[in-house]
């Protein structure tokens, strides 16, 4: 099964996929929010591949609460469902866009696309938190 993963800012998401028999994420793209773009590419994403799971990236506080930008995520995600049924988990991403931006940098990679490697790290960590998934 295909899963794609997603993090979900206020201007971009980003987006990685991996199949679920090999579990090792690769960057897909970023796309702007404005005008619903990063909703229609991700549909037709989602169509393209035949996904079977989307993976979404919760930015929780440090005690694990809600931070303001998590009904924003929450409603994009309820855009797609009424577009796609696609069945959505979703994992704590807390400081992913930061651990991404470090190991772009350690690798000499441009940061325009550090949304979609925050969005491999969440997908790592879905896996971690689900071994048998």
């Amino acid at each position: 099964m295909v899963i794609l993963s997603l993090d979900i800012g206020t201007v971009r998401v980003g987006c990685a996929f991996a199949d679920d028999s090999v579990r090792i994420p690769f960057p897909v793209a970023v796309w702007p929010r404005a005008k619903y773009q990063a909703e229609r590419e991700l549909i037709a994403l989602i169509e393209e591949r035949k996904a079977g799971l989307l993976v979404v990236g919760m930015p929780l506080g440090p005690d694990g609460e809600r931070t303001p930008i998590c009904d924003s995520i929450e409603s994009f995600v309820r855009r797609l469902a009424k577009r796609n049924p696609i069945p959505v988990a979703f994992v704590d991403e807390s400081f992913s866009s930061v651990e991404a931006s470090a190991r772009l940098r350690e690798g000499g990679s441009s940061s325009k696309t550090v949304d979609a490697h925050a969005a491999c790290l969440i997908l790592e960590r879905y896996f971690e938190l689900n071994p048998k998934a």
